[in-house]
């Protein structure tokens, strides 16, 4: 996400004891887990990292990209670029292949934001434009297919920001930041997208709201457990979700702009945060709550 305008978040209480394992992040935004590695967008860094083995090391970078997030795609991946207004597609070693800036109308991306692969060697990612409470709704939903043509398959969402893939279910789940609701679509064989859902309202779920007027969910994903994790940006937050939708759990981290989460090969769940969203170059955590820390009610 674009950094705000505003001042900081209200306050936290009950915060869980995460591990950081990299306080020296810079804005990091879409965790992905691929086969032993842990990639980050980190935003402020215009790089993607990948950590392994406990080290960190340089996966891509590119001056003016403001990287926001990484999904698998034609046996390499897709970073998107939220400040260049494009998304690149880098080779399994992080060898730029192929960029986009617009689709196949030959409309110009405003500010990719987060992306998820559908399962069929495509990626859907969010085009939300931007970040303002004040603004009328104008964001939109991207497809690129695995043949390269770049579509938008939903448009005037009020900043659409994390998307997630559950290919069991045949959906795609997207946090409308703005409106402060998860929204969930049907996804058709072509890529296209059915009517949509409001699977969750956090106005009605959640009296629980800080100062931050621009608060509102983030990246997300389903846990091993089943439920639907939700990161509030501007508050901090993870809410747990059942499949109706309902809240089973809510846990505070350090990090006030917490941006994104995914799950690990061991269960933890790792997660994408920045203590300031004013300054460059927004320092921020790289963070890993313990499976049992994640199944706890808070």
């Amino acid at each position: 996400m674009i950094r705000a305008s505003l001042a900081a978040a209200a306050a936290l209480v009950g915060v869980a004891h995460a591990e950081v394992i990299d306080s020296t992040a810079k804005y990091p935004e879409g965790p992905l887990w691929h086969g032993a590695a842990l990639y980050v967008a980190e935003m402020g860094a215009d790089t993607v990292y990948a950590h392994a083995r406990g080290r960190k090391a340089v996966f891509w970078t590119d001056a003016g990209c403001g990287p926001t997030s990484i999904a698998p795609y034609d046996e390499g991946f897709l970073v998107l670029c939220h400040m260049a207004r494009e998304v690149v597609s880098v080779s399994a070693q992080g060898a730029e292949k192929r960029r986009w800036r617009v689709d196949d109308k030959g409309v110009r991306l405003r500010n990719p934001n987060d992306a998820y692969a559908d399962g069929r060697g495509g990626v859907f990612f969010s085009d939300p434009g931007v970040f303002s409470i004040e603004t009328r709704p104008h964001g939109a939903l991207m497809h690129l297919s695995a043949s390269g043509v770049l579509r938008s398959v939903v448009a005037g969402l009020h900043y659409p920001n994390g998307v997630y893939v559950d290919e069991q279910e045949g959906a795609l789940y997207v946090g409308e930041h703005l409106r402060r609701r998860v929204l969930r679509y049907r996804i058709a064989e072509d890529g296209s997208l059915g009517e949509m859902e409001v699977f969750a309202d956090l106005n009605r779920l959640t009296r629980k709201r800080g100062t931050y007027p621009e608060a509102g969910p983030d990246g997300l994903e389903r846990g091993p457990d089943g439920d639907l994790y939700v990161c509030l940006y501007g508050e901090g937050r993870v809410l747990r979700l059942s499949r109706s939708g309902k809240i089973v759990a809510s846990f505070a981290l350090p990090t006030p702009y917490l941006t994104n989460i995914a799950f690990g090969p061991d269960g933890a769940a790792y997660l994408t945060g920045a203590y300031d969203n004013l300054t460059r170059p927004f320092p921020g955590a790289v963070m890993r709550l313990s499976p049992a820390q994640v199944t706890v009610r808070r």
